[in-house]
Parts: structure tokens; C-alpha cells; sequence
């Protein structure tokens, strides 16, 4: 996409009365946003723009320059993804209203990963705190990444939870994204900025909302959208009643996404709300391992492979490293299918298929190659993504092909 095109689709986030809806009756019309936003009254009225919507249109070209925000994502080392880039998230590309562009601070790679989301009260007690880092570290060590809020306490243990978990490993991979209720050049609560600034490092801030829009009340509840939406599954830790927490499980609901809940003391108002939502039909989770296994047969969901080994953004913010994890395994020349296998735990799974010449349960193969649970359904979703392994259902997996 050109620069004067993306420019466009900037200049589009800033016109009131112009969301998805409309974005995409521009682009039917027009073919691009460039043509609609240099288009006259008459063509904006043809596209099918109600006149109110034209007048607050023109109003914001006569008043916005694009190059001021690519300037300004510049200088910020981020970048302003579109439907139509290949990094857009796949699975919030799904949602009806998927903002039509999300800004992005930190690494592109992490816009290709599959998510869990972590929510929960900013009141939340001791326990919930607990959970909620454990949660996520447990999560992010499964090679999923964790989005929250940034918000205080849950969704603050969270993110901690997840930059720990890879600080421990030096894992050259994201692992946390924090969604913001305002531009990625602001940070709030401001004692998270130290916090924002490690999520850079291993993983994206990430907004619908452009560069300078500070936070506001009706903002956080609606970014909630976008947690769910880029996520397979959603955790909620601790929720009283009225929690926005549950706003969040609420728009999981409606994209078809799986919620899950954390139980607590039944005298605990903080886990009131968990504990309705399992009622409701929500599933009730004590480990990462239940939520890793639920979710292995939703990775289809994510259309696309899962990228890693990618630095922080550059400069420009647009280059991106498909390559895949390589989960411990020595693979040489991959792109000629030649690859030798030595240690690690991928190479153990491998192993164990390859002996057992037959399909096994996830559970069976975790055993005989004396791995945890919540490690094996990281590994095997990473060896499927890489052509190692097939999934044959019912959580069964099987050899693909053979290391040499």
C-alpha cells in the first residue's frame, strides 16, 4: 500500500460518522480510500454517504494532513495496519466491525500470533492478582500470546505475567499485547508506563483510536471489543457485578468466541460475576492447560501461519519475518523439506509419533515424551503450523513427514 493510500485510510479514522460500516461502502464505491477522499460532494453522496456525512468529510480534508500522523508513527517506531494488509489480525478481520485500521507500537509479529484474552477487575483481590500472572506465564510458556488492557490490577498481573515468562526464557517472540482505550502515544494508567514500555519490547500496544485521542470514560468499554475480537478464547479472573470485565465476554459471545472463567471463594463478591458466567454456560478453567487444549481445534480459525524470531519494529514499521518457531528443533534447510532433528522437545514429540506409527491423543503423546500438558499443545500447534505434524481430530495427532 502506497503512502498516500494509507494516508487515506488516517484520514478516514478521523472524519466523525465514518466507521466500518461506512469505511466499507466507501471502498465498494471507490475501489480505495485515496479516490474517496479526494472524491467531490456529488461522488461521496453517489457512494450512498449521507449528506452528513459528506459535510463532516470535507470538513476534516480541508482541516487534516495524513503526513503529520506517518510523521508521528514514524518517530514512534509503530505503524497503521488496514483491512488490507496481510498482518492485520485474522481473527479480529472476522469481526463485523474490525476497526479498519488499528494502530500498532512494538512487534508487527505479534499481530500474527494467536491470542488468549485476560480480563478482569481493577479491584481485583490477592487471588486474583495471583491468578491472573500465573495465568498468563503459564499461557505465554504454551506459546500463545496474552491480550489485555493495561488496566490496573488483573489485566497489569497479566502483561507482567507474560513479559516475565519470556524474559525467563529469552524468547525471541511476542508475547503480550496491551489493546488501549486511546492513541498508542499515551499510556494509561501513567504507573503502567515502565510496564508499556517492556509490552513494546515483546509484544504491540495496539488502538483503534488515532495518535493524540487521549483517554475517556466510553472509550475502555468499547476497546473491549478488539480484546475479544483478536482473541480465540477469553478468561475472566475476577468480575463483580457490573464489572466491565463482563462487557467483554459479552462481545466474545457475539463473535462466536470461547469465554472462560476462573472460580473463586463463593463468599468473594470478586468472583461473583465468574461464577455466573459459568452458570451461563461459560467453562470453568483452574490452569492454562485447560484453556490450551479447549482451543487447539480453533487454530484453523487463524487463516494464516505464525510468524516468529521478528526484532522490534523497524523504523518504517513494515517489514515482517514469516518465518515459524522453531521449538528447540535444529532444522536445516527447511525450504527444501531436508531437516535434521536434534534435542529439544519438538524433536521428542517427533519421536514419539514417529515410533508410535499411528495417531495419538494429546494427552498420550505428552506422557511418552514426558512433557507437560500445556507445553505439548504449544508444541504440537507449532509443529502443525511448520508441516511436522497433522491433526487428525478428536485432539489426535500424527506424523506428516520424516526428519532425514
Amino acid at each position: 500500500m502506497d503512502e498516500s493510500e494509507r494516508g487515506a485510510w488516517l484520514a478516514i479514522t478521523r472524519v466523525p460518522g465514518i466507521g466500518a460500516q461506512r469505511t466499507r461502502r466507501l471502498l465498494e464505491h471507490f475501489g480505495d480510500l485515496h479516490q474517496a477522499w479526494t472524491a467531490t460532494a456529488g461522488s461521496l453522496v453517489a457512494s450512498g454517504l449521507d449528506r452528513r456525512a459528506v459535510d463532516q468529510l470535507i470538513a476534516t480534508r480541508g482541516a487534516y494532513d495524513p503526513r503529520r500522523d506517518l510523521d508521528r508513527l514514524e518517530a514512534l517506531r509503530a505503524t497503521a495496519l488496514t483491512w488490507r494488509d496481510p498482518e492485520y489480525p485474522a481473527p479480529l478481520l472476522a469481526v463485523v466491525d474490525a476497526p479498519p485500521v488499528l494502530f500498532v507500537r512494538g512487534r508487527l509479529d505479534a499481530m500474527l500470533a494467536p491470542y488468549v484474552a485476560i480480563v478482569g477487575t481493577r479491584r481485583a483481590t490477592g487471588y486474583g492478582r495471583e491468578q491472573s500472572e500465573r495465568f498468563a506465564t503459564d499461557l505465554v510458556r504454551a506459546g500463545w500470546v496474552v491480550a489485555s488492557g493495561l488496566a490496573r490490577a488483573v489485566d497489569t498481573y497479566a502483561h507482567r505475567g507474560a513479559v516475565a515468562a519470556l524474559s525467563a526464557t529469552a524468547a525471541d517472540r511476542p508475547g503480550t499485547v496491551a489493546v488501549m482505550g486511546h492513541g498508542i502515544d499515551t499510556v494509561y494508567p501513567p504507573e503502567n508506563a515502565r510496564l508499556a514500555a517492556q509490552i513494546i519490547e515483546c509484544g504491540a500496544l495496539v488502538s483503534d483510536y488515532p495518535l493524540g485521542v487521549g483517554p475517556a470514560a466510553d472509550h475502555f468499554p468499547a476497546r473491549n471489543r478488539i480484546i475479544s475480537g483478536l482473541s480465540l478464547g477469553t478468561l475472566v479472573i475476577e468480575a463483580p457485578p457490573g464489572s466491565g470485565a463482563l462487557i467483554t465476554t459479552t462481545y466474545a459471545n457475539d463473535q462466536g468466541r470461547q469465554v472462560y472463567a476462573l472460580p473463586g471463594p463463593v463468599s468473594s463478591p470478586a468472583s461473583e460475576g465468574c461464577h455466573r458466567l459459568i452458570k451461563q454456560g461459560a467453562r470453568l478453567v483452574t490452569s492454562a492447560e485447560d484453556i490450551v487444549i479447549d482451543l487447539l481445534p480453533s487454530l484453523a480459525m487463524m487463516g494464516r501461519p505464525l510468524p516468529s524470531r521478528q526484532g522490534p519494529l523497524s523504523p518504517t514499521g513494515r517489514t515482517v519475518d514469516r518465518q515459524r518457531p522453531q521449538l528447540a528443533i535444529n532444522f536445516e534447510e527447511r525450504d527444501q523439506g531436508d531437516a535434521n532433528v536434534s534435542g529439544g522437545p519438538g524433536s521428542a514429540v517427533i519421536q514419539v509419533l514417529r515410533d508410535a506409527s499411528r495417531p495419538m491423543h494429546v494427552d498420550e503423546i505428552a506422557r511418552a515424551a514426558q512433557i507437560s500438558s500445556s507445553e505439548i499443545a504449544g508444541l504440537l500447534m507449532m509443529l502443525e503450523l511448520d508441516g511436522w505434524v497433522r491433526d487428525d481430530g478428536s485432539l489426535e495427532y500424527s506424523l506428516a513427514r520424516h526428519p532425514d
